[in-house]
């Protein structure tokens, strides 16, 4: 593995959580068929950038500018969708009910990553049960998860590639009984220019990047209604965004408005600002805006008159 390339990191109780599901499946077609099926299960993950600043949802991100991914959280496909066997892993929805198993899928995911709003979802894992110690994404593997990920990726979050875990077994153990240590984790990115890049085996430990989002606390919820009604009809829209990022688009005049992009981790990180013309559409630099020395000194109205520095 390049050192340029990121590692990955796999919190401890993610991973029992995958191991436990590859195991289970395993045994599942030795005991049916005599071989061990795959399974398909759906990471989480939070992305660390090799620059120390904070990951924007205004960024292009590349491979190379990441330093680090933790999957913190799993979401596992309950068992009447699956369709498992030895050489593939799919979903097969009831006679009738396809749009109800994609809809199941999509609000799944959705409430995930609402109570978890730091995490990506950058692609599903799966297994390879019948590989030892290493792997490689098949053709399938490339051209069906990894390619419309990387896709999909850059379209909705500005990151120019998609991330594959592939769980292996563990030459080392041989007693399958213990899932945690009988398996290990092959991962893989599709980088900007669609070239399968390996990152190694995963590390398995405690991620850290999974603190409560800013409005998520008690503090936050207040701050935010006093804002809210502070601003009143000023207030034009208040999003959330992915990464645990929340915007409010306050109206200055009848042909402006300023984007105030608040990160997950505020008031300790600044707030991001940018002026919109609501005409012609159009974005001025974004500019870290710093303003008092506590979060409760924030007044989102009169955010034009904080001081500010130019983002790098």
């Amino acid at each position: 593995m390049s050192k340029n390339l990121p590692k990955v990191i796999i919190d401890s109780r993610a991973w029992t959580i995958i191991s436990n599901e590859v195991g289970k499946w395993a045994k599942i077609g030795r005991e049916k068929q005599a071989t061990p099926f795959e399974c398909v299960f759906y990471p989480l993950t939070t992305v660390r950038l090799n620059k120390e600043k904070p990951l924007t949802p205004f960024d292009d991100v590349l491979l190379k500018d990441v330093k680090q991914f933790n999957i913190g959280s799993v979401f596992i496909p309950p068992e009447e969708y699956t369709s498992y066997s030895s050489y593939a892993a799919s979903f097969c929805a009831p006679f009738g009910q396809e749009k109800e198993m994609k809809e199941f899928f999509t609000k799944a995911i959705s409430e995930e990553l609402k109570w978890k709003p730091q995490f990506y979802f950058l692609g599903p894992g799966h297994s390879h049960p019948f590989s030892i110690d290493t792997t490689s994404p098949s053709s399938t593997d490339i051209n069906h998860h990894m390619l419309p990920y990387r896709r999909r990726n850059e379209e909705l979050l500005g990151f120019k590639f998609s991330l594959a875990v592939i769980v292996v077994k563990n030459r080392v153990i041989a007693n399958e009984a213990n899932n945690y240590l009988a398996w290990k984790a092959a991962t893989f990115a599709l980088d900007e220019n669609n070239q399968v890049q390996n990152l190694g085996i995963a590390e398995i430990g405690y991620s850290n990047d999974l603190l409560q989002p800013f409005y998520q606390s008690r503090d936050g919820e207040t701050w935010e209604t006093l804002q809210k009604a502070f601003l009143g009809e000023k207030l034009i829209e208040h999003e959330r965004w992915p990464g645990g990022w929340t915007s409010f688009l306050v109206r200055q005049t009848e042909e402006t408005a300023t984007l105030v992009m608040l990160p997950p981790r505020f008031p300790a990180q600044a707030p991001i600002k940018q002026t919109i013309s609501l005409v012609t559409k159009e974005f001025s630099k974004s500019e870290f805006w710093y303003c008092g020395r506590g979060y409760k000194n924030y007044c989102l109205g009169e955010v034009n008159n904080a001081r500010y520095l130019k983002q790098a």
